[in-house]
């Protein structure tokens, strides 16, 4: 039997390749969720929270752990990354303030297409602020393994954007929704 890994930060790169490879069952259980109930149920809702903000815990842990795995961290570093990180979060929190209810964040009411706030300029501001929070802890600790996984993440939610949540929102309101993505980016759009 293999001995089990000694180093924390092993454990944790263990848990996000978990997390990552758990995604794909659950994109797919979102997926049929949304075709036959419009919407995403309780137990998707309750997943998709926890994978999202256990790989966020994780990320930041990891950054934490493997701190100088990529370079030293310094002052530069740790004051661009915490401004990357601080970036993120206030737009996570202006998503989170556009929707206005707690149901849509996590895709339980799918009742209206929200195009004011944040909205108007990315049309998912919550994960590029994840996105960023990863990024920022990562260049802050100055750790390879946690800008690794940033773009794990950010190529998982892109495929799951593409493939799972776009098809739905096209379904649900249509030529508004199609006018809408050609006036606002993916991500960001000045």
């Amino acid at each position: 039997m293999p001995a089990l890994p000694q180093d924390p930060a092993q454990w944790l790169v263990a848990a996000m390749i978990a997390n990552a490879v758990l995604v794909l069952p659950m994109a797919l259980l979102v997926r049929r969720d949304f075709v036959r109930l419009g919407r995403v149920s309780w137990p998707m809702a309750i997943w998709t929270g926890a994978t999202m903000h256990g790989h966020a815990l994780a990320s930041f842990v990891l950054a934490f752990v493997d701190r100088g795995g990529l370079y030293t961290p310094g002052p530069l570093s740790l004051t661009g990354g915490t401004g990357v990180f601080l970036l993120g979060a206030f737009v996570i929190y202006l998503g989170r303030r556009a929707y206005g209810d707690q149901a849509r964040v996590y895709g339980l009411k799918e009742d209206v297409l929200i195009e004011h706030g944040i909205y108007r300029r990315s049309r998912n501001p919550q994960y590029l602020g994840y996105g960023l929070m990863f990024l920022g802890a990562a260049l802050a600790g100055g750790s390879g393994l946690a800008l690794v996984f940033t773009l794990v993440f950010a190529g998982l939610v892109h495929l799951y954007i593409r493939y799972v949540e776009e098809p739905h929102l096209t379904r649900i309101f249509g030529g508004a929704y199609t006018e809408y993505c050609q006036r606002v980016g993916r991500y960001f759009r000045v």
